[in-house]
């Protein structure tokens, strides 16, 4: 996906999906200076107006190319930017995405209408079909429900690709979808190519997890459930097969290592670089550290290298992967944020909180009201 960088100075929900659609958040290393995918100024926002606008919002959602999905209490749905301002008026009822490629999809329920607005909350166009909807590097997959197929569309909304339909179809990652024919799974490409062919078995509901850093996992060997990793040429990139489907991230990526009979992270030639202990769990690296948990409640984050570097013991029920700086936290019932050292830097007194920070804030409920925090702490529960 092609993205703007803003230069950012100062550091700094519940989203809705459907149809099985993956959300990925926007990353920043730390507070210093430094560029970052799609990361507004903390400065850029207004608190005090963003308050008014969402006072008594049943929900609220992540920031995304400085606007936010919001449904209000009367349960309709709008847009707002960084300001406070309403860019989409609250008439939609469900399936909002996130602002992608500077597109966003908003849905009327009661008219089965998927109605696509630009960054200004212009509409750009609508349509009946539904399906993952959100725009990947220029297209978004829809499902006509007539045809009983996927099939691809570009930014005019037209059909892209000479109106090819699939049995089953995924949103472009890395510059590349996943396709099923009826019989396999493979890839095309930005030009609509089949790249590599529909030959992986796997079942409709269990596609490839897409490209990620050019790399992609496909099932070799279905009767044993393996995976390997294929390049965008479709070659095999190395031998090695894995009980795991993860995509890389920072270079590595999570499997389960048949030998070992553990957990652990592998580089892009297939060497188990990182071996995690003994019934140990892990998940993807984040800023350069990545959640692991190591049994019972005991949970902490290790670097690249696999050293613990943040130990929370048994402090907190559960813990997420570090987005921006900080990982949100739950104790109880109560969610907060720590920061690289595993300081509370902000304070589990929200009641929900299903998102990570994204572009310096996040949405989080406290007692029945929902609002956003910035990274500093500062928040529209001020106001």
């Amino acid at each position: 996906m092609k993205k703007i960088l803003f230069l950012v100075v100062t550091a700094a929900a519940v989203l809705t999906a459907c149809n099985g659609n993956k959300q990925t958040g926007n990353e920043i290393a730390d507070s210093t200076a430094v560029e970052t995918e799609q990361a507004a100024p903390e400065q850029a926002y207004d608190l005090e107006a963003i308050a008014k606008v969402i006072d008594g919002a049943e929900t609220v959602m992540g920031f995304s190319e400085g606007r936010a999905s919001v449904i209000n209490k009367d349960g309709k749905l709008g847009v707002i930017d960084m300001k406070g301002n309403v860019i989409i008026p609250f008439e939609y009822r469900y399936s909002v995405f996130r602002y992608s490629d500077g597109i966003i999809c908003c849905c009327k329920s009661s008219e089965d209408l998927w109605c696509y607005f630009d960054h200004d909350g212009k509409k750009l166009f609508e349509t009946h079909d539904g399906g993952p909807s959100q725009f990947h590097d220029g297209f978004a997959c829809k499902y006509s429900s007539e045809a009983g197929k996927y099939y691809f569309i570009d930014k005019k909304g037209e059909k892209a690709f000479g109106g090819k339909m699939w049995e089953w179809a995924d949103d472009f990652s890395d510059g590349m979808a996943s396709v099923f024919d009826g019989r396999g799974w493979g890839f095309i490409n930005t030009e609509g190519e089949l790249v590599i062919p529909c030959k992986y078995d796997s079942a409709a509901e269990q596609n490839p997890g897409g490209f990620s850093e050019g790399l992609a996992a496909v099932v070799i060997v279905p009767e044993r459930d393996l995976f390997g990793y294929i390049d965008k040429t479709g070659k095999q990139v190395f031998p090695n097969l894995y009980f795991a489907d993860t995509q890389f991230s920072e270079g590595l990526a999570w499997v389960w290592d048949r030998e070992s009979q553990r957990y652990g992270y592998i580089d892009k030639t297939g060497k188990l670089v990182i071996k995690l202990e003994q019934n140990w769990n892990g998940d993807s690296f984040h800023e350069g550290l990545a959640l692991v948990r190591m049994g019972g409640n005991k949970q902490g984050f290790i670097d690249t290298t696999g050293k613990l570097v943040i130990d929370l013991g048994e402090e907190y029920d559960e813990a997420f992967q570090f987005q921006e700086g900080l990982a949100r936290v739950r104790k109880d019932k109560s969610y907060g944020f720590i920061d690289t050292t595993g300081k509370l830097v902000i304070p589990c007194e929200y009641t929900s909180c299903y998102e990570d920070f994204s572009e310096g804030l996040v949405p989080a409920k406290k007692g029945e009201k929902w609002g956003y925090i910035a990274r500093d702490g500062k928040s529209t529960f001020d106001f």
